[in-house]
């Protein structure tokens, strides 16, 4: 049977593709991954196409058991591992942005990750949840997608894509396109003339920390507040994935991937999308700076960053096999 078992979902593990570009008309979200870049990485990674459906995973504690063979890869972390656990219990660790190829029985666990608030767990075939407006992405706020419009739950049967040619190689990636430390990059608008001078200065040059009030739907900051000429209420327009909405108590609010479609909310910046992944990342506490760009700017940057990733995706490297040494020293025990 080509299905993966959920046996610890954590919190808001959700299934997520490229998601439903061109519905917001309909009152729709967008939704879909809120890294891009490890979402290619993955798929890469375990031989998919470009366009399957992952395992998204919101801070970590996921487990799930595999009930066929198929390769696996963590991404969207740098210092988080997956165990890898087969029946007899001996486990090894798999490094974040390799593929490992596993038989059916292994259990794959993600603990807390430690330098990420999201992750993508890809595998080959992909999630085959039923397709809706194009995607397979759950959208758990409008409640649709994935499987029944929610997050995954354990106990859960995921089933898989059907590989017609296994391929045993495992891949790994030099680069994972995470620049840490630099200012996430704005374009200005579009009501930044709702705000006075002095709160766009601070906007684009004070420290932000990430609010634990977060979600697929958008990501509360706190610190400085910003001051609205008159108030933050507009007639209700459209909404993208980066609009940076600042209600009446002055905080921001970047919405995500699962944004809702018109806001009556003033917005005095929209970040670009070369920098939603790394903004996707964030972990609540963490700090933030917005710097500004022109929009010509953003759009040589968003060519900059693909041309990237076609780099990364186009370098992957053979991987070293991974030594089982709990395996090894239980092999030994026995002679």
């Amino acid at each position: 049977m080509h299905s993966l078992r959920i046996l610890t979902a954590g919190p808001h593990a959700s299934i997520q593709d490229r998601g439903r570009p061109g519905q917001q008309w309909l009152g729709i979200p967008e939704g879909g991954v809120l890294d891009r870049d490890a979402f290619a990485l993955g798929n890469a990674l375990v031989g998919n196409p470009a366009d399957a459906a992952v395992i998204e995973v919101c801070l970590g504690n996921f487990s799930a058991e595999l009930m066929t063979r198929a390769k696996v890869a963590l991404t969207g972390t740098s210092a988080g591992t997956l165990t890898v656990q087969d029946p007899g219990g001996h486990s090894m660790t798999v490094e974040a942005n390799r593929s490992v190829d596993l038989a059916a029985g292994r259990i794959i666990r993600l603990g807390v990750i430690p330098d990420s608030n999201t992750a993508t767990i890809a595998i080959s075939g992909g999630v085959d949840a039923p397709l809706f407006y194009h995607s397979r992405s759950t959208s758990p706020s409008a409640g649709i997608g994935g499987f029944d419009g929610g997050f995954l739950q354990d106990g859960q049967i995921i089933p898989l894509g059907v590989v017609e040619t296994p391929d045993a190689a495992e891949w790994m990636a030099s680069d994972t396109l995470k620049d840490t430390g630099q200012p996430i990059r704005c374009v200005r608008g579009p009501q930044d003339d709702r705000f006075t001078e002095n709160a766009l200065l601070v906007f684009f040059s004070a420290e932000y920390t990430v609010s634990p009030i977060l979600n697929r739907m958008g990501m509360r900051l706190d610190g400085e507040v910003l001051e609205h000429r008159t108030n933050a209420d507009i007639p209700s327009d459209g909404i993208v994935t980066g609009t940076v909405q600042v209600p009446g108590n002055g905080l921001p609010i970047v919405l995500l991937a699962d944004h809702q479609s018109t806001g009556g909310y003033t917005k005095i910046a929209t970040v670009i999308t070369a920098d939603m992944p790394r903004l996707a990342r964030l972990r609540p506490g963490e700090g933030l700076r917005f710097t500004e760009v022109t929009v010509a700017e953003a759009e040589a940057i968003a060519r900059q960053h693909h041309d990237r990733l076609g780099a990364v995706l186009a370098g992957l490297q053979l991987a070293p096999p991974i030594v089982d040494l709990a395996a090894l020293y239980a092999l030994g025990d026995t002679t």
